[in-house]
Parts: C-alpha cells; structure tokens; sequence
C-alpha cells in the first residue's frame, strides 16, 4: 500500500465532523490564497470584477476538492473490498478459508428442497505433508498445496464450492451431486494430485492425497455431513492413503483403493 493510499485509509477513519472540518479548512484556504493573488494583480474594484472572481474561485477550488473527495471514496471501496476478500479467502491458494466454506454451503443446504440431498462432501487431506516440509522445504510445501488449490478450481463446475480447511487439509462441496459424480471428480483430484511431482520436477517427491466423501442427507446439517466425511477421510488414511473411501446407504463404508503410480 501507498503513502497515498495510508492516508487515504487514515483520513477515512476520521469522524464525519473531523472529515468535513478538514475539508472546509482546505477549502478556506486555498479560496483565501487565490482571492488574495487575484486582488494583488489586477484589483477588485467593481462588482462585475468581483463576481467573476469569485465564480472562478469556486471552481478552481471546487474541482480539485470534488475531485478529492470521489477518489477517496473509491479507495475506500476498493480497500474495504479488498479487506473483505481476504477475510473470505485462503492467500496461499486461493480457495475459500473454512468460515467461508460455512456460510456458502450452509446457504446452499438451506436453499435445498427438504426432501432432496444438497450435493456431496469430500473430504481430502494431502499424504505425508509433513515429510515432504521435512525433506524439501516449505517453500515446496507451500508450492504443493498452491497447485493442489488451482487443480481444485480446475475441476469443479459452477456451483460447486471448494476450501482449504488449514494446513493440508481441504473440503469441496459438489452442488447436486450423487456418489457417480463424486468418485468421478475425486479420481481426478487423486490423478491430478500424482502429476505435481512431474509438474515441480522436483526429484523424489511423492505428492498424493487422500478424499473421504459423504452424501448430505435430506434434513441434515453441514457439521454432521462434514463428520461423515472426515471419518472416511479416517479410514483412507488407516487404509494406506491415496485413496477414495465414502459412506454409503446399505453399507457403512466402502472404498476404492488407487494404487500408486510412481
């Protein structure tokens, strides 16, 4: 941010009277300097002098202060914008932070008919996160969860809403979508994830995740969702990781193992 823009954002969180006493104190001032350069060279001695003196006074100082006052009122948008997008969003990877992923699915939960499911949850957490900061660095670790941000954004359609939770963790929710289209999506998610050690070409690193999934249920809230699908995350996670384990109505859980490729 600019020493412009500081000021800016400093003047704005001045009271209304504050504001206005230093605009009028400007506009004083600056009217008294001209009418006394005015009167200093060519005089003030008839009314028709006077009055286009002071009508040039005016817009000579009004149009500067107008002009003052519409930029500052546009930075103080941009920056109240600004400052609102990063309360809702993750910096490192661009995807909604955990309270917005709240608020926006909760909406849409709300917005489902009662009798229908909402869509579906996964779950997903990258594999051995902690070893590859260990081993390569955070810089890398930080470049890994970046990529697998972008390869969420990339994979999700219109409607559907993606977050990072913290850490490595990450959670999607798919609009409208039945176990099909869940385990579809996810097996991209896990193919893609493989691709970042070729994408970084960084020797020896093994990037995988694993996605537990959950069907909202018609009535149920977005927590009790959220913690069938963490449980299947669970399970992947007991079950070898880099993999998809989802709940289901005639079994408790099921999975699909993926095995390693590299």
């Amino acid at each position: 941010m600019t020493t412009y823009d500081l000021w800016m954002t400093k003047f704005g969180d001045y009271s209304p009277v504050k504001q206005i006493a230093i605009m009028v104190g400007m506009a004083v001032i600056s009217a008294d300097i001209l009418a006394a350069v005015f009167f200093l060279a060519i005089g003030l001695d008839r009314l028709s002098t006077v009055l286009v003196v002071t009508t040039f006074i005016v817009v000579i100082v009004s149009v500067p202060l107008g002009a003052f006052l519409i930029g500052l009122n546009f930075r103080l948008k941009q920056i109240a914008i600004e400052r609102d997008l990063a309360a809702r969003m993750d910096d490192l990877t661009g995807l909604a932070n955990r309270n917005e992923f709240y608020l926006q699915v909760e909406r849409l939960i709300e917005g489902s008919a009662q009798n229908l499911s909402a869509g579906a949850l996964l779950y997903i957490d990258a594999d051995y996160f902690k070893t590859i900061n260990d081993r390569h660095g955070h810089a890398v670790g930080d470049r890994v969860l970046r990529e697998i941000g972008h390869l969420m954004q990339t994979v999700i359609s219109k409607g559907d809403f993606a977050a990072r939770f913290g850490g490595e963790e990450f959670a999607v929710f798919l609009k409208d979508a039945d176990f099909g289209r869940a385990d579809w999506l996810s097996q991209k998610i896990l193919t893609g994830v493989r691709n970042i050690s070729q994408l970084l070409q960084i020797k020896d690193l093994e990037v995988t995740v694993s996605v537990g999934i959950a069907i909202h249920e018609p009535g149920q809230s977005l927590e009790t969702a959220l913690i069938a699908a963490d449980t299947c995350l669970y399970a992947a996670k007991n079950q070898g990781r880099n993999r998809i384990v989802h709940a289901t109505s005639d079994t408790k859980v099921r999975h699909d193992n993926y095995m390693r490729t590299f």
